[in-house]
């Protein structure tokens, strides 16, 4: 007679490949959204064409989904949290190069510039569409939370010598700049001029206007 554990790996390893495929189905169906909006327009954003798009049934989508609504929902969290992780990947690199802190922190801005304004035509369209959605609640909590995630990595960095408060004015600041550049398609996001400003800005704020030199000598021993 089989045991308890055989059984229950037997059902593990079952439930893997099902598991896998329904991310994968997810995943097609929000990137279907994507493209669509940077191609077709938001008009053309219905769940109709979004499953036909995604390769799969409507029924199959509102498997996932309630509605539309939460079809992008889930695309603007999905931009989001990848902003957060390319700060966090750019940091870690950092640390592992050993960068000097006036380089780490303009890299961190460039990193929420690309993230939450964009380098492309097709980035910012995406980027403008997402500020356009803070007007739902759900939305606009992920956003604070978005900025609660990207100060605790900062600090991290930071340390002791990085209090929250500077944390959350540099944050809000290059945040509501990029916010209102992209809401407004300013041709400065795509010259560079608003990355090149933004760098000076937060680096100056986070390091508060220390040179590399001072801030070191602030920051705790390893």
């Amino acid at each position: 007679m089989p045991s308890h554990t055989s059984a229950t790996t037997e059902s593990q390893r079952r439930r893997q490949p099902l598991q896998a495929r329904a991310q994968r189905t997810l995943q097609a169906i929000v990137q279907a959204a994507a493209q669509i909006l940077v191609k077709e327009g938001e008009a053309a954003l219905t769940t109709n064409r979004i499953a036909e798009r995604a390769g799969v049934s409507i029924g199959t989508l509102y498997q996932y989904f309630p509605d539309k609504q939460a079809v992008l929902r889930a695309m603007v969290d999905g931009q989001r949290r990848a902003a957060v992780a390319a700060i966090e990947a750019w940091l870690e690199q950092a640390s592992e190069q050993g960068l000097p802190r006036e380089a780490v922190a303009r890299g961190v801005v460039a990193c929420i510039v690309e993230g939450f304004a964009g380098r492309t035509p097709a980035r910012r369209k995406l980027a403008r569409f997402a500020w356009r959605q803070d007007g739902d609640e759900r939305i606009a909590l992920s956003m604070r939370e978005t900025a609660e995630r990207m100060a605790a990595h900062l600090q991290r960095w930071g340390g002791p010598s990085l209090s929250y408060a500077r944390l959350y004015v540099a944050t809000r600041a290059v945040l509501g700049t990029v916010r209102f550049a992209s809401l407004e398609a300013s041709p400065l996001i795509a010259s560079g001029a608003l990355e090149e400003l933004l760098c000076e800005m937060g680096a100056d704020m986070l390091l508060g206007g220390a040179t590399d030199a001072g801030a070191a000598a602030r920051a705790p021993a390893p």
